[in-house]
């Protein structure tokens, strides 16, 4: 434990700008306030008139108290803890065996431990934005749905453990797969079980199995769990919080032996190096502008966390929209999370694309707006190639054809969020450059408090984006999207200019050509 504190202690004292600390400060306490804010909201919510639960709209009388849903949210948690488990399994494992503090190279020459490793990769799960949805989610649902005269403390108990072991069998199975794809026959074990896993869960979805299986989900006795504490029956929930617990208990215990055992065990050509993907077969032209663009593209998907993070981010929202069958109006809400996602792969830093070959790239004969502008399109291409996916998706299980105002609102939403998460994305990556190399598996293009950060700022600017588009579907108004969507167009055109202006600057310039070189 003391060297898990060490290190924290030095990355905190490697944030130097007070503005930097006390944003971190802030986010950590607003995350928090929200979490206990929406557990208290929820709880202190009246409960209304029953409703019959064979007309899902039956409206509601003026003078009559408001209907009754604690039934309808209380059928919808056993699939919201699965989904928790899902992004607690899948976080850590498209990260390569966890999240760092530090890249894993500055620590080559100190004994670190697996178990600080383990440990700090835990006590950053917080910072993956969709985990931390998910538990604001299913907490605030808990509140509300799960009444008892002990408040909402006791099935908030159970949530806890429950939370406690996803989490660590997401990360004792995230280093174990780490260590089983360190050899060519274990990566392509691993890619025939997703492929099999994908093609199991379509063939369950196109069958109408999916209902049954979910109410045989494991997760239904967790909720269980929590209706029992809410009642006051200790004797049927406080078994299920300790096993929780031991299983948390064991599941951290066995991914300190996993990721022991991944860092013994040698690696083929194919794990250590993050060069794998071919460079392209048709030579560019000998122009200064694409052949800047051929390398920008290159580097992305010869990177290890770059090519296996853009694939999860087009995945995983397209096989939600795949299951969940979404409306058009929610379909609207699904491109700012994926171009805010995408954009945080690698578009915030952007420019540590060219790593130390940064000083030599600016010794060349080329305009210095060939860089930024290759760079730019880069970001575009892999925002909206995400985006283009989802969308498509999703369009494959809609329960109807959309209206003119509906596919006017999503079509807005995706062009509007990728151009505003690519712009805020670019002036970062001018403004505020980092030393990142992008090889290992769990490489970032930042530090972890710096992603934070952004992820807050793209996540929030973007969702609330995505809401005025849904609302805009819902009530049927095209002249409110196509104004919306012009009026982002033109802030991002505006964003645009300004980094320009700013790369334009030799010293900016030769500052930020400093920092993702050397550090």
């Amino acid at each position: 434990m003391s060297a898990t504190l060490a290190l924290l202690a030095l990355r905190w004292r490697m944030v130097r700008s007070p503005a930097g600390r006390a944003g971190l400060l802030l986010v950590a306490v607003l995350a928090l306030a929200l979490l206990v804010l929406g557990v208290l909201a929820a709880a202190a919510v009246p409960l209304g008139a029953q409703v019959d639960s064979t007309d899902p709209l039956q409206g509601v009388s003026p003078g009559q108290p408001p209907p009754d849903r604690t039934g309808e949210v209380a059928v919808l948690l056993p699939s919201a803890l699965l989904l928790l488990l899902a992004t607690a399994v899948i976080g850590p494992v498209a990260a390569g065996g966890g999240y760092e503090l530090f890249p894993s190279a500055m620590l080559v020459a100190y004994p670190v431990r697996p178990s600080t490793l383990v440990r700090l990769s835990l006590l950053l799960t917080p910072l993956n934005l969709a985990w931390y949805v998910q538990l604001l989610l299913v907490s605030v649902a808990t509140a509300y749905a799960i009444r008892g005269p002990l408040g909402p403390g006791p099935p908030l108990l159970v949530l806890t453990a429950y939370v406690l072991a996803a989490t660590t069998v997401g990360q004792a199975l995230a280093w174990l797969l780490a260590g089983v794809r360190r050899t060519r026959s274990g990566r392509v074990a691993t890619r025939a079980l997703v492929v099999a896993a994908v093609t199991a869960t379509a063939w369950v979805v196109w069958s109408g199995r999916l209902t049954d299986l979910l109410d045989q989900s494991p997760t239904v006795r967790v909720v269980a769990a929590q209706l029992a504490a809410a009642d006051g029956r200790p004797g049927d929930w406080l078994p299920v919080v300790g096993t929780l617990l031991v299983i948390a208990a064991v599941g951290y215990r066995l991914a300190v032996a996993a990721a022991a055992w991944t860092a013994r065990r040698p690696g083929d050509r194919g794990a250590d190096r993050s060069a794998t993907a071919p460079l392209p077969r048709r030579r560019p032209r000998p122009d200064a502008y694409r052949a800047l663009l051929a390398v920008d593209r290159a580097s992305v998907w010869r990177s290890v966390p770059l090519r296996r993070g853009i694939w999860v981010m087009g995945a995983l929202p397209a096989a939600a929209g795949l299951l969940a069958g979404l409306s058009w109006p929610s379909v609207t809400l699904l491109p700012p999370l994926v171009a805010s996602g995408a954009v945080l792969l690698f578009g915030v830093n952007t420019l540590a694309l060219d790593g130390p070959g940064a000083s030599w790239l600016a010794t060349l004969p080329h305009d210095p707006a060939l860089v930024l502008r290759a760079k730019r399109r880069v970001v575009l291409e892999v925002t909206a190639g995400v985006v283009t996916v989802v969308l498509l998706a999703c369009a494959l299980r809609a329960p109807s054809a959309p209206t003119a105002a509906e596919a006017v609102a999503v079509l807005a939403s995706a062009l509007a969020c990728t151009a505003l998460a690519t712009t805020t994305a670019l002036h970062l990556s001018v403004t505020r450059p980092h030393r990142a190399d992008l090889q290992g598996p769990r490489d970032t293009p930042a530090p972890p408090g710096s992603m934070a950060l952004y992820s807050l700022r793209l996540a929030g600017s973007t969702t609330l984006l995505g809401l005025l588009f849904a609302a805009a579907a819902t009530t049927q108004s095209v002249p409110a999207s196509l104004l919306l969507a012009f009026g982002v167009l033109g802030g991002a055109a505006w964003s645009r200019r300004r980094t320009a202006i700013r790369w334009d600057d030799p010293v900016q310039r030769a500052r930020v050509v400093a920092v993702v070189s050397s550090g």
